[in-house]
């Protein structure tokens, strides 16, 4: 069997008790000499030092050959499941083979410091890594509360933090950069934009970077939406965890089948992160207008965000409460519904009860359940239905050629009255 500990930032202080106990009943215990330096007196077994140059490949031939005779140790800094040696082992030896202890991370002592939450942060990694396409971690940057980035080598770190600024919205965004997190040497800088850090003052042998993004984005950032070609993309938004988007695919469809829209009246139910709301206020128009419900204020507040920044603010009136118990007044033209809840079929009801005659409902749906009730109640309310099911892809670039993304399959149910 082989197990990986986590020691945590490597003071005594930060193991566990279980990863200590790992350590010191050890027959063989393995690790970069950083982590031996930090741990190896605690051992109680022989210590092999994996060496510095590509560690990630030699470490399975090591394990290997250590493992005919016994059990193997590895420790790891931080925690297993956080960009370490973990995901090569377990890939090579299998999970039937391999245990993990976990340890405390970087981003736990950084959200600690910083007094957040890392709930919904995401995160990428320059160190030992190639650069990624930047466009990539600016999504990741608008899609999370936050995002976390390993830097590279210490000597390259002012030259990454250069690199990252040249994106707009990455250097708008505020910072923190944290060295030798939980160490003595522990140092730890903010500033009001990554543009404002001192990346030149060097803190020790690993940086993290937490940035988050601002409310208002830098207006290079900022396309014309109101003139956009197609759909906006998804990365244009700005995103809360936990609040579900429509995702570009399934709003083009859905504009598709709704249209033509332009001077319509259009009643949604469930905004969400707005997307569809912005989407369905761009297709009505000058005159046209859309009445939205959403329960959940998070969403509501940021689908107003959304709404103000792509320019269609005064076509779109935001409504708290659920369906069917609060619905706006009048009648329409066409509506969309994103969001319903468990009593689907007194949503659908109260919205065809509002629909115009000649108007069109359409439903989303990714559960089987809420497909079957939406067809059970379309089907007995209107001979004029449909259901498309649509499987699709997004393409991202990967070096000079392109990988396709599947995303999840969207039932599109609609009805016309």
């Amino acid at each position: 069997m082989i197990t990986i500990v986590g020691i945590g930032p490597g003071k005594r202080e930060y193991m566990t008790e279980q990863a200590a106990s790992a350590v010191r009943n050890a027959r063989v215990l393995l690790g970069g000499s950083r982590v031996l330096k930090a741990i190896g007196a605690d051992s109680g077994g022989r210590l092999v030092e994996l060496p510095v140059d590509c560690m990630a490949d030699a470490v399975v031939g090591i394990l290997q050959s250590e493992a005919r005779y016994g059990d193997v140790t590895l420790a790891v800094s931080g925690d297993p499941g956080f960009y370490s040696l973990a995901r090569r082992v377990v890939a090579n030896f299998g999970r039937d083979g391999v245990t993990l202890i976990p340890g405390v991370s970087c981003v736990q002592l950084m959200a600690a410091r910083l007094s957040k939450s890392w709930a919904g942060v995401s995160s990428a990694t320059l160190h030992g890594r190639e650069r990624p396409d930047i466009r990539s971690l600016a999504s990741k940057l608008l899609a999370s509360p936050a995002f976390v980035l390993l830097l590279g080598e210490p000597e390259k770190v002012a030259e990454d933090i250069g690199w990252l600024c040249s994106d707009e919205c990455i250097k708008s965004a505020k910072a923190a950069l944290g060295w030798d997190l939980g160490l003595p040497g522990e140092r730890i800088t903010e500033a009001d934009t990554l543009g404002g850090i001192d990346a030149e003052a060097r803190g020790g042998r690993l940086a993290l970077l937490w940035l988050e993004k601002k409310r208002a984005l830098p207006t290079s950032f900022e396309a014309e939406p109101l003139g956009m070609r197609g759909v906006i993309p998804d990365e244009w938004f700005e995103r809360e965890g936990g609040v579900p988007m429509t995702k570009a695919f399934t709003r083009a469809v859905a504009i598709s089948l709704l249209s033509p829209l332009d001077g319509a009246r259009i009643l949604e139910v469930g905004s969400g992160t707005g997307a569809m709301t912005v989407e369905l206020a761009r297709a009505a128009g000058e005159c046209g207008r859309v009445a939205c419900v959403e329960s959940s204020l998070t969403a509501l507040e940021l689908t107003r965000r959304n709404v103000t920044r792509a320019g269609v603010a005064e076509r779109v009136g935001i409504i708290e409460g659920r369906v069917p118990q609060t619905m706006p007044g009048g009648r329409y033209d066409a509506a969309f519904v994103g969001g319903h809840g468990e009593r689907i079929e007194d949503v659908l009801s109260a919205v065809w009860e509002r629909l115009e005659s000649g108007g069109r409902m359409l439903l989303t749906s990714i559960t089987p359940q809420t497909t079957s009730k939406a067809l059970e109640f379309i089907g007995d309310t209107t001979p004029a239905a449909g259901v498309w099911r649509a499987h699709s892809s997004r393409g991202r670039r990967a070096g000079n050629d392109w990988l396709m993304l599947g995303n999840n399959p969207v039932d599109l149910i609609w009805g016309d009255k």
